[in-house]
């Protein structure tokens, strides 16, 4: 039976209808569930939260602890103020400003905290900080309180915030106890005032230095120019003297008269001896004198000693000496005479000054002599209250490798000067050659009688050289100066064999003579030997001399040993065309090629300084030598490549000192003419310095070689 159409109707809405609770049914019940999980959710998430929080005020307490606990320690507290409530601080702000920890911070309590003299100070501060103050910025005042009875410094660090009208909002700021900065503060203040014021102290002190210092080297070069002139106005009467007595010993003599001759050669050649310790103590305040060694029959030294006091050696009463007979015997020593007669004749002269006879006696003991010299006293030591005096005894008894010691006998004044035995252990100065010169009979060369010129502007020198060149074999002409030398020379109508060239003289100096014959083509002239004798020079200007063309360099009082040995040196060069290994130094500029080239380092220096030490010092002192001289010359390369004139000035003054202490005298005369060239002139003159460096540490390996296989 058909369904009508009302109840079909009704029956799809009920089914659509149904449908419809179904599905909200589901939503409901999604909806539940979701809202469920969202409350689990929330629960949790508020159970974080509260534990979190928790974990915050844990944090957040401790964090405060800290802060309070590194106010407390840094003596610093906060504060901050809102508008409209009162001031709230740390706990530490009461016991920083010494307030009560019961009292609440309020105006009146700061107040009484401020100390009266800064409490105007401050209220202006605080109107000022209301009214004006930018915000945004921290600002500082300083001031003082009473805590405790004791003044405290603090320091208010406050920064103020305001609205968009400018109106004040709050504030917030720092207390700090200042007072040991402020202190600190203080004293670095006070230690700047007082750096400031030794920085202008030194100021002025390195001006006054500065200016002491010129005025000392004028005072130098003053008296460097009086110890040249003083010791050429000395030397040139003195050279006459030395000359004429050793001329007057070649004639036949009583026996008295050539024994007073002795006394008068003796006391010339200490005076000769004198004049040359007082420039060399004028020059330089310390160091060994000069040294020149030589068997010494010690029995006839001292009897020696004896006549010249007894003969009238001073102007006081003679002394009374007397040798003793056990000193009597032949006793032969390496040493200086000069030197050793010198220090007897103080303690003679000290001792003579009591009036009392004058023992000297000599005693042999473990290699050792010992010259006692006494006469009756109780001071043990003539010299002890002169120590000026005693310093240069000394100086004189190093270089002689001596000692001195007071004399240890009962009732008898005096000293005892103990001397080495061994030959060995006498040479502790720079010396000659410890044979000595030997003299000559006569010049050594192809022809008979050479001929030299004697060119000097004195008339004295004039004599005494051509006398002493008669005696030795040869035959002289004289020049008054360089002019009438370069002329006599270059005329070609005598032919000189020598040229003895003194330096200071009118018209032309003997440089420039030399520099006149040196400059002409003719190898004739420039390999004749020129020989500076001067008044003036020491062993460095001597190098330098050589260096500017003379052959050789000797100084005055000239003796006719030296004479005949040197004169004997440079004819036996010139006469094998200057193959010899002597120490002539030819000048660079002029020479032929085939001249033979100076010998690095002379040979007699070198062995006089070298042969007395062992070998194994030697080899050290060969090493330290050879380090030095390629160091030396590195440092100059450095200093050109690096354009820095104080690296090449230091280098070269010491590359000088080395090779003037070395005897390498002919490159200590290139190096100064390396100083005096302009930077481009001597960057291009160091390849040569550098070849001449390396044939002087081979020579020096050749020399040291020669001395061990002596």
């Amino acid at each position: 039976m058909a369904t009508p159409p009302d109840s079909a109707s009704a029956k799809a809405r009920i089914e659509r209808l149904t449908r419809r609770l179904q599905r909200s049914e589901a939503a409901r019940e999604e909806a539940e569930a979701i809202l469920e999980r969202r409350s689990r959710e929330l629960l949790q998430a508020n159970e974080q939260l509260m534990e979190r929080e928790s974990d915050l005020r844990a944090r957040l307490e401790r964090e405060t602890q800290h802060l309070i606990r590194a106010q407390r320690t840094a003596r610093m507290a906060t504060f901050h103020r809102y508008r409209g409530s009162r001031l709230a601080a740390s706990p530490a702000f009461n016991s920083l400003l010494g307030i009560s920890t019961e009292a609440k911070p309020s105006e009146q309590t700061l107040w009484e905290a401020i100390h009266p003299f800064d409490r105007d100070k401050i209220h202006r501060a605080e109107a000022e900080f209301y009214q004006s103050a930018a915000a945004g910025i921290d600002h500082e005042y300083d001031c003082r309180i009473l805590r405790d009875g004791e003044v405290r410094w603090i320091r208010w660090i406050i920064r103020k915030e305001v609205d968009d009208q400018g109106r004040f909002v709050s504030f917030i700021g720092a207390v700090q106890d200042i007072t040991e900065q402020r202190t600190s503060e203080r004293r670095a203040r006070a230690l700047a005032l007082v750096a400031e014021r030794r920085v202008r102290q030194l100021t002025r002190l390195s001006d006054a230095l500065r200016e002491s210092r010129r005025a000392a080297e004028a005072a130098l070069r003053v008296k460097a120019d009086f110890l040249a002139a003083i010791s050429h106005d000395i030397r040139t009467p003195l050279n006459g003297i030395l000359g004429m007595l050793d001329l007057l010993s070649l004639d036949a003599l009583r026996v008295d008269q050539r024994e007073r001759l002795g006394i008068a050669q003796d006391a010339a050649n200490q005076l000769h001896r004198y004049i040359e310790d007082i420039v060399d103590m004028a020059q330089a305040e310390e160091g060994a004198l000069e040294y020149w060694p030589r068997r010494v029959d010690i029995h006839r030294q001292l009897e020696d000693v004896i006549r010249f006091w007894q003969g009238g050696g001073r102007s006081g009463p003679t002394p009374a000496l007397e040798l003793e007979t056990a000193s009597a015997t032949e006793l032969t020593l390496v040493t200086d005479p000069v030197r050793l007669r010198q220090i007897l004749n103080v303690y003679i002269e000290r001792l003579a000054e009591r009036g009392m006879p004058i023992r000297i006696g000599t005693q042999r003991r473990s290699g050792r002599l010992d010259i006692r010299l006494s006469c009756p006293g109780d001071e043990q030591d003539p010299l002890a209250a002169d120590p000026r005096r005693w310093a240069l005894l000394q100086r004189l008894a190093t270089t002689i490798g001596a000692q001195i010691r007071p004399l240890n006998v009962r009732a008898r004044a005096g000293v005892v000067l103990s001397l080495p035995l061994a030959a060995d252990e006498a040479s502790p100065g720079v010396a000659y050659d410890v044979s000595g010169v030997q003299e000559t009979a006569g010049p050594r060369l192809d022809r008979d009688e050479p001929r030299v010129l004697v060119v000097d502007d004195i008339e004295t020198n004039r004599v005494v050289l051509t006398q002493l060149l008669q005696v030795m074999g040869y035959v002289s002409d004289i020049a008054c100066d360089g002019d009438e030398a370069v002329e006599k020379v270059l005329d070609g109508d005598v032919a000189y064999d020598a040229v003895l060239m003194d330096l200071r003289m009118p018209r032309m100096s003997g440089e420039e003579a030399v520099a006149c014959i040196r400059s002409t083509a003719d190898p004739r002239w420039q390999r004749l030997p020129i020989v500076a004798v001067t008044a003036h020079a020491n062993r460095e200007e001597l190098a330098g001399l050589r260096a500017r063309g003379f052959t050789e360099a000797m100084t005055k009082p000239v003796d006719r040993q030296r004479l005949s040995a040197v004169l004997r040196r440079v004819l036996d060069t010139a006469s094998l065309d200057g193959a010899s290994d002597v120490e002539a130094l030819p000048d660079a500029t002029a020479r032929a090629q085939d001249e033979a080239l100076p010998a690095p380092i002379e040979p007699d220096y070198f062995r006089t300084l070298f042969k007395p030490l062992p070998a194994s010092r030697r080899d050290l002192l060969l090493k330290v030598a050879i380090d030095d001289f390629e160091r030396l010359i590195q440092e100059l390369e450095a200093g050109h490549a690096h354009d820095s004139a104080d690296e090449i000035e230091r280098a070269a003054h010491s590359l000088k000192g080395v090779s003037g202490n070395f005897g390498a005298f002919s490159l200590m005369a290139a190096v100064e003419a390396y100083r005096a060239l302009p930077p481009e002139a001597a960057a291009a003159r160091l390849p040569a310095l550098r070849e001449q460096v390396a044939g002087v540490i081979d020579h020096a390996r050749d020399l040291f070689a020669s001395l061990d296989s002596d």
